[in-house]
């Protein structure tokens, strides 16, 4: 049975989400006042019975730091990220917003409200040069020009944080331009969790290799790995996600997504009860088929594809800018390159396979010790509590 409260705010969110673009999740305990959240709405209009079928974790993030929020005793206000008509009009004790809205919203904030950044990717001019520097690449390869998928808008929201927080390591954390502020590392929550594949036959997977993430093929590097591999035909490589069905990217590397070799699939699926799908497969089928995944993103905040692949059993080969911790088990991708990711995946494909069982186990565990809901939750908390001791 669903409660009649979580469906009566379900509907009154469905309503003032579409009607004044603002939802609204009521305190717990003891009222301490108000605050907003500048993430996203949708999580906070589904009924008990509906969901997203995108594995995105921001999903549920968003919802994990209201709630964070109301059992401190605060109404929480929650806009889009993207909503630039909202004005606050009652004073907030806090808001936190995701890069995009505080410069417009601090003169109404007024002094004593508390200004947090919730930090998911890198700083938006870092990662539109990295984009172009991307394309740029390609077009000396190839002689083709290649549209922007992941510009970010720029603006002067970091000048008006109190405090900074967020996903990734020092390689990101190093494109904000910060004075005297540092910004304090949340962990990265994957959707999905899974047991280690312990009858994985690492031998017979090692020559194959994933690639999994969402959109702008040219930022997370897919066209240096397809060209790779198309120059391989020994080793395989399973393309989960977006970024190989963008209409130009398609275009440009037809041939190559015809080779045997090279196999594409959809975004992936998740049902109410967690399981995640890729067209008729499950996505854990797929992972099983691989030993390796290869991610040369040129931009990222931490990338919850790459937990997500580790939790499945996947060694992650990845750039810095991928944003794992710097203490994670990985192979690092220093330069990425067409030549790089062949003498990689060549060199990977040739170990002993004890060795990756090792690494991939490895991996595992780290995820499941750090990358978990309940340590972003803790960490949080310990963020709202012990940094802006709200």
């Amino acid at each position: 049975m669903y409660k009649i409260s979580s469906i009566y705010w379900a509907y009154r969110n469905k309503v003032t989400n579409k009607l004044f673009g603002v939802v609204k999740m009521r305190h717990k305990g003891k009222r301490s006042g108000n605050a907003l959240v500048s993430f996203i709405t949708g999580p906070f209009t589904k009924a008990p019975w509906e969901f997203f079928t995108d594995p995105h974790s921001n999903y549920w993030t968003s919802k994990e730091i209201v709630r964070l929020l109301n059992v401190r005793g605060y109404d929480v206000d929650i806009i889009n990220w993207d909503n630039k008509t909202f004005i606050p009009k009652k004073k907030y004790a806090i808001c936190i917003d995701i890069q995009h809205n505080l410069e417009r919203l601090s003169p109404r904030l007024g002094s004593s409200c508390v200004k947090v950044m919730f930090v998911l990717s890198s700083y938006p001019l870092f990662q539109n040069n990295a984009e172009q520097t991307r394309i740029d690449n390609l077009e000396k390869r190839r002689g083709v020009k290649f549209s922007h998928k992941r510009h970010d808008v720029l603006s002067n929201n970091i000048k008006y944080i109190d405090f900074i927080s967020g996903y990734g390591n020092e390689t990101v954390y190093k494109t904000y331009p910060l004075k005297d502020k540092k910004i304090v590392p949340i962990p990265a929550p994957a959707v999905k969790t899974y047991k280690f594949p312990k009858d994985k036959n690492f031998e017979k997977v090692q020559t194959h290799f994933l690639f999994f993430g969402g959109g702008g093929a040219i930022l997370k590097g897919l066209d240096l790995v397809v060209e790779a591999f198309s120059t391989m035909p020994n080793l395989h490589l399973h393309i989960v996600g977006p970024a190989a069905y963008e209409k130009e990217f398609a275009k440009e590397y037809e041939k190559e997504f015809a080779l045997p070799n090279i196999h594409r699939y959809q975004r992936p699926k998740i049902s109410k009860n967690g399981i995640m799908t890729v067209g008729e497969k499950l996505f854990s089928e797929i992972a099983d088929q691989c030993a390796s995944m290869i991610y040369p993103s040129a931009s990222e905040g931490t990338s919850g594809a790459v937990i997500q692949a580790m939790y499945a059993g996947v060694i992650p080969v990845v750039t810095k800018a991928t944003g794992l911790p710097e203490d994670s088990p990985s192979i690092i991708i220093e330069n990425p390159s067409v030549e790089s990711i062949i003498s990689l995946a060549q060199k990977i494909s040739e170990m002993d396979s004890k060795i990756l069982r090792k690494m991939a186990y490895d991996s595992w565990k780290y995820v499941n010790i750090h990358h978990t809901k309940e340590k972003f939750s803790e960490t949080y908390a310990d963020f709202i509590d012990n940094v802006i001791k709200l």
